[in-house]
């Protein structure tokens, strides 16, 4: 029994939270496969659940949007309550990990829920079923597991190298989970027998998919958090000023609005959130109706996809190419924006007829499309480098731990833009004269292409504009994660 007590208390001691500390390959990995969880509900939202609402339920575009915007905007809400209760209570099984093991159950249930159609698709009742499914989920199941999640790689992972490799792994799983999501949720509908009975029995088993690496993240994040005898780590205790009392929500906000450096990433990814929500919104009717090749549309994804996972695994080296974290997101954007305008120039200079034909697999537009992922998966997993980040800022600045809250901020940013980008593409579908299930004249087609193309890649451009702004530097963080170290005797 001794020997055994040994050996546990010897995995607690090998755990360092000094500024240069390795972290374990196997824990990395299971930090890398949250993103997996966390990605392919909302991939699944992104690219179907308006064309759900629209072709299997039967509600407008306006309502769908409607619908999807306000859900999320009560979502946001909630994210800025769990990310407070988060930096200041306690809870038995850890700082973070507790409200993971929480969402597990909650997340399941209410995913299900928003892939269920009833017989009769107009009832009121189907109306509330959509409601309740699709904005508890993000309200409650999702930010219970995403809030906590990023708060782990802050806590576990002190040096930028080590957060970079963490992330590369985080946009390989990213990536992965978007693959699946894209190419195999459809296939796995049809093979269900489509319709609302597809869609239902898709979504129990993509459910139960997501909900293992949450599990595994649970059991793996336990050292971290907690000691041996199972109290917690000293600098996970709670909230407090100086004085000894504990933060209230209103100061809280005030040192949030005074983090640079979290204030100008939460802005420019609430931009790039917008333009996901419309990119991905719009790619199943481009291929649909524009390039007239829906069972093309797996296909090209799978590449672009592959390629995109390719961008994520090299955020290391493109760091180190620029030397610098924020200087390297900036240009990824700004190549991001120039490669797809650059697809809708070619696009709209061979026409729409000759379009079709060179979006043909290996043709020019498709492997275009393809190689256009490589600065897509590249920016995507960015933010997740700038925000561990700004929370040391804060942590350097303000002398607390305050995690949870900055990352519930975050969270309400993507929150907020999402349901705009949500709400913005069902008005815009409607603005356009588009019309489910019909031949579409050329003008709604057109206009397709550059909601889809076009404004988000104006949005890009926008967001790494006032990402110049975020005003510190990577040898700047390095010297305040020593400086914390110091203050918390942990060099």
């Amino acid at each position: 029994m001794q020997e055994i007590s040994g050996k546990r208390q010897a995995k607690y001691d090998a755990v360092s939270f000094s500024p240069n500390a390795k972290v374990p390959v196997a824990d990395k990995w299971c930090l890398g496969f949250t993103a997996f969880a966390t990605t392919v509900p909302w991939v699944l939202f992104g690219y179907f659940l308006t064309y759900f609402y629209t072709d299997v339920i039967g509600m407008s575009g306006v309502l769908a949007g409607s619908l999807m915007m306000f859900a999320r905007v009560f979502d946001a809400f909630t994210d800025l309550m769990i990310g407070w209760c988060i930096d200041h209570f306690n809870l038995r099984w850890g700082k973070y990990r507790s409200w993971l093991l929480f969402s597990v159950p909650i997340q399941i249930v209410l995913f299900i829920l928003v892939w269920t159609a009833l017989p009769d698709t107009t009832s009121t009742l189907q109306m509330v079923i959509a409601c309740a499914g699709y904005g508890c989920y993000g309200a409650i199941g999702s930010t219970l597991c995403f809030i906590p999640m990023n708060c782990q790689m802050t806590n576990i992972a002190r040096n930028q190298d080590e957060r970079a490799s963490i992330v590369g792994i985080k946009g390989l799983t990213k990536n992965v989970g978007t693959l699946v999501a894209v190419v195999g949720f459809l296939p796995l509908v049809g093979f269900l027998g489509g319709g609302s009975q597809g869609f239902f029995i898709a979504g129990v088993f993509f459910a139960f998919l997501t909900a293992a690496p949450v599990l595994w993240s649970f059991v793996m994040s336990k050292k971290y958090e907690l000691n041996a005898d199972g109290s917690y780590r000293e600098h996970l205790r709670d909230v407090k000023t100086e004085a000894g009392e504990k933060i209230g929500l209103g100061k809280q906000l005030k040192e949030l609005v005074q983090n640079r450096p979290a204030m100008v990433t939460v802005v420019s990814t609430f931009l790039l959130y917008i333009m996901d929500a419309l990119r991905t919104g719009t790619i199943v009717y481009l291929y649909e109706y524009y390039f007239e090749q829906p069972e093309l549309s797996s296909i090209a994804l799978f590449f672009n996809i592959a390629v995109a996972i390719v961008g994520a695994l090299c955020i290391r080296y493109i760091i180190r190419l620029f030397k610098d974290s924020n200087r390297a997101y900036i240009w990824v954007m700004i190549l991001n924006a120039a490669m797809n305008l650059m697809w809708f120039g070619a696009i709209f200079l061979v026409g729409r007829e000759s379009a079709g034909k060179l979006m043909g697999i290996g043709q020019p537009l498709f492997i275009f499309y393809a190689l256009c992922g490589f600065m897509q998966g590249a920016q995507a997993v960015f933010p997740d480098m700038m925000m561990p980040q700004a929370v040391d800022y804060g942590m350097w600045k303000y002398g607390r731990n305050q995690a949870g809250f900055v990352f519930a901020c975050y969270g309400f940013c993507l929150t907020i833009g999402g349901a705009v980008g949500s709400g913005l593409l069902g008005f815009l579908l409607d603005a356009i004269g588009y019309s489910a299930g019909a031949s579409q004249s050329e003008s709604v087609l057109s206009s397709l292409l550059i909601v889809g193309i076009v404004v988000p890649a104006v949005m890009i451009l926008a967001a790494a504009l006032i990402q110049r702004f975020y005003g510190f530097s990577d040898a700047e963080h390095a010297k305040c994660v020593e400086e914390i170290a110091e203050r918390n005797g942990e060099n």
